[in-house]
């Protein structure tokens, strides 16, 4: 084992101790107490109608207002497209029916911390995953007029899940729309209830667009969709002038291997911010991953912490 394996081991386990106490402060209900929890915030947030949305057609719409203030929706667009314009030459996808994606954005500003504890869509996920859900990515899309083909159909479990899938979600996706949403600018599309099949989209029904019972999702800037992760999902081409721009923030549940590694860009100073919520979504609630030396059975400050190494940890 190098030494900077051995680093980065010991960075998890301070990590996760820091985790650990947030917990004991600001404990995460379980079992019927989760259950009456959930329910109590989908009351008070007023998010039932969501709620049944989610289950019967396997996504919701969260009004403009709903999720955040609309000058807030502004902010974080304006850093994403700020980071777009920065990242241009290497981005991926210029042209593809996704658009341009700007991977791992999470770390990079407070914004995207900001969007990811919104509480109502954390409520809705809560919902579907359980209150130890994981942020599985942290992912911006500008798609403009290059992106002239249609997005096939999939569901968001598909290579992350094995078949046969259960029918609870084991999967999420909280997406951002921080311009209009519309046809014309290349919107998602549903088949609503496809959820229940709790199978992978087969390769003859990809291109499912002009279906009678697909829905384009149309939504005004600011919304907030949430959609379960078995849902048959694509997108139609954008045909209008400008950008579509989108925060896609998916989740899985605690088992679940993310796609991201969010641990290893979690900060001392972001655990201290938030709630024991956060600790759980950047996944330092479980005991992995190690190395060679095993798993950490807690935290003591060891004799490698100089004081040089405390100011890095915060």
């Amino acid at each position: 084992m190098t030494a900077d394996h051995v680093a980065l081991s010991r960075e998890i386990a301070f990590l996760r101790e820091l985790a650990a106490k947030k917990v004991e402060e600001d404990r995460l209900p379980a079992g019927l107490e989760a259950t009456r929890r959930i329910r109590q915030e989908i009351a008070e947030l007023d998010l039932d109608s969501n709620a049944v949305d989610l289950e019967t057609k396997g996504y919701t719409v969260l009004a403009p207002g709903k999720a955040a203030p609309l000058d807030f929706c502004e902010r974080l667009k304006e850093k994403i497209l700020e980071t777009d314009r920065r990242q241009r030459p290497k981005a991926d996808g210029d042209g593809s029916p996704r658009g341009r994606l700007l991977w791992h954005l999470l770390p990079t500003d407070r914004l995207f911390e900001q969007a990811l504890m919104a509480p109502a869509p954390l409520a809705l996920v809560a919902f579907l995953l359980g209150y130890r859900a994981k942020l599985s990515q942290c992912t911006a899309a500008v798609k403009d007029e290059s992106s002239t083909e249609p997005f096939d159909f999939h569901a968001d479990q598909s290579r992350k899940v094995p078949a046969p899938w259960p029918t609870d979600a084991q999967f999420c996706t909280v997406t951002w729309a921080l311009t209009d949403y519309t046809r014309e600018n290349g919107a998602l599309c549903v088949l609503p209830g496809s959820h229940k099949l709790s199978m992978d989209v087969p390769a003859s029904h990809l291109r499912l667009h002009d279906h009678p019972d697909v829905e384009v999702v149309e939504a005004p800037a600011g919304s907030v969709i949430i959609h379960h992760g078995a849902l048959w999902h694509g997108a139609v081409p954008r045909t209008a002038a400008g950008a579509r721009v989108t925060l896609m923030l998916p989740m899985v549940r605690f088992h679940l291997l993310p796609q991201e590694l969010f641990w290893a860009s979690t900060t001392p100073d972001m655990i201290e911010r938030n709630t024991s919520r956060f600790c759980a979504l950047m996944g330092l609630l479980g005991s992995w991953p190690w190395g060679a030396d095993g798993p950490d059975s807690g935290y003591t400050r060891p004799s490698w912490l100089t004081t040089r190494e405390e100011n890095r940890f915060g």
